[in-house]
């Protein structure tokens, strides 16, 4: 028995690992135009876009190691299948267990490598590939001007255009933040602008047809039309690396973000006390902009000056609790949907490792119906599985991080899904051998694919003579 199981094991390795590799090639052809751009308009080093691809491997392989998991038992037991073996095993009075019991320990040996994996390895792999690509992206800033996006890894500057023609740098609907420290902020609008290379280590925006906002420190707006303004930027040459602490949800543990969800739950119960204790707090939910707009008619006719007074002054106050009340809300759905993001990063970390389980649960009965000529069929039944697996878990991630769903179901309802139908399909194998009959499904449809056309072609012939009389 141990040698069969050995044996399992070593038809399941082989395919595992070839489709691992299929799929991260799959997954790296997105990524392989920005690499090459690197090289080619950067001027990266191979050395430096090696490193980069290295820290972005962690974040396919999280995904694509239950990928292979399906691929290769689907494989290794199809063959097994095709080949008698799994016939001449029951012939000899070996349960399918055997086959199932060495690959489910697998699934559970990679399901807790893959935690650990996510929890320790992919979260400062993320972090540091996107510390790198911002560096890489400070070397020249004037190829990362892409329309509608803001361009932030500028010093000083965050840019933003909506037209850009890249053959001649000539640019549409320009609008630059400047930031500068020690000077107040500025807003620049232009209906044109145009990048020109100054040096090595500069190019220049020249601006035309525009706006300068500007607020001074003391506080006075100042507004200035211009027709032409120049605005030059450094760029440098050499990949300046830097420390960054900031994390996003993708850089951190499940510890991690479970100690921060506990600190925004505090801020979350802070904002409540203070809607609670709010005095006007039945405001925001009983009067509207258009009540505070309108709410005139709702007195008499003023007939004095102390009259209107008292209504002006109980409408600024209504509309600035009303106001204050609003932010308070705000930021507590604010924080509450971060809840939500954070909430759904923990599942997330440990729902898709156990895809493995679900996939091997599905894999071998999906092996065992195949026969002969039909394996093509059930590799494109699996990969059907792993689109919808990954759709729903899309889906799921969108709604919860919406508050539509709660975090944990919309991590699981997929496994749960799944893995129920697997599991039924898997006990079936146990005592009927072929729980899901692909060849007959396979062999009913070329029937009925036969007969349809036959009829076809019976029918032609009789509407030709016919056509050919007249």
């Amino acid at each position: 028995m141990k040698k069969l199981q050995v044996y399992t094991l070593r038809e399941f390795t082989a395919p595992f690992l070839l489709s691992c590799g299929i799929f991260t090639f799959v997954m790296l052809l997105d990524k392989l135009l920005d690499l090459l751009d690197m090289i080619v308009s950067k001027g990266v080093p191979v050395r430096t876009v090696v490193e980069v691809f290295l820290l972005l491997l962690p974040s396919m392989v999280a995904v694509v190691i239950p990928m292979g998991v399906l691929a290769g038992v689907l494989m290794a037991i199809g063959r097994m299948e095709s080949d008698l073996e799994v016939t001449a095993m029951k012939s000899s009075g070996i349960s399918i267990f055997m086959l199932i019991k060495p690959l489910m320990l697998a699934a559970l040996l990679l399901t807790a490598t893959m935690v650990l994996f996510n929890n320790y390895v992919l979260p400062d792999a993320n972090h540091m590939a996107k510390n790198l690509l911002l560096d890489i992206g400070t070397m020249r800033p004037a190829a990362k001007i892409i329309p509608g996006m803001f361009v932030e890894d500028i010093e000083n500057y965050r840019i933003i255009v909506e037209e850009k023609d890249d053959l001649t740098g000539e640019l549409e609907n320009v609008v630059i933040h400047e930031r500068v420290p020690g000077m107040p902020g500025r807003t620049i609008t232009a209906l044109r602008g145009r990048m020109e290379p100054v040096s090595a280590n500069r190019f220049r925006l020249v601006l035309t047809d525009g706006q300068m906002h500007e607020l001074t420190d003391n506080g006075e707006y100042r507004k200035l039309d211009f027709k032409v303004y120049t605005v030059e930027i450094v760029r440098s040459e050499e990949l300046i690396r830097q420390d960054r602490d900031n994390r996003g949800d993708r850089e951190l543990s499940a510890g991690q973000m479970r100690a921060l969800v506990d600190s925004l739950e505090k801020q979350v119960e802070m904002f409540e006390d203070s809607l609670l204790s709010s005095g006007s707090a039945p405001i925001l939910a009983m009067i509207s902009d258009s009540t505070l707009l309108t709410g005139r008619s709702a007195f008499p006719p003023p007939d004095s000056v102390d009259a209107r007074t008292w209504f002006n002054l109980s409408r600024n106050f209504l509309a600035q609790q009303s106001g204050d009340l609003r932010i308070l809300a705000d930021r507590k759905a604010s924080l509450q949907r971060s809840i939500s993001r954070y909430r759904v990063e923990i599942q997330k970390k440990y729902s898709i490792p156990f895809a493995c389980i679900v996939f091997v649960l599905l894999g071998i009965p999906l092996g065992l119906s195949t026969r002969k000529g039909s394996a093509g069929i059930a590799l494109g039944v699996s990969l059907l599985v792993i689109l919808a697996y990954y759709l729903f878990l899309i889906a799921g991630e969108q709604l919860a991080d919406r508050r539509m769903m709660p975090p944990f179901l919309s991590m699981w309802l997929p496994n749960i899904i799944l893995g129920a139908f697997g599991t039924v399909l898997t006990v079936r194998s146990l005592h009927e051998g072929n729980p899901l009959p692909l060849g007959r499904l396979l062999a009913a449809s070329r029937s009925f694919i036969t007969r349809i056309s036959g009829k076809n072609k019976r029918v032609t012939p009789g509407i030709s003579g016919r056509s050919g009389s007249v």
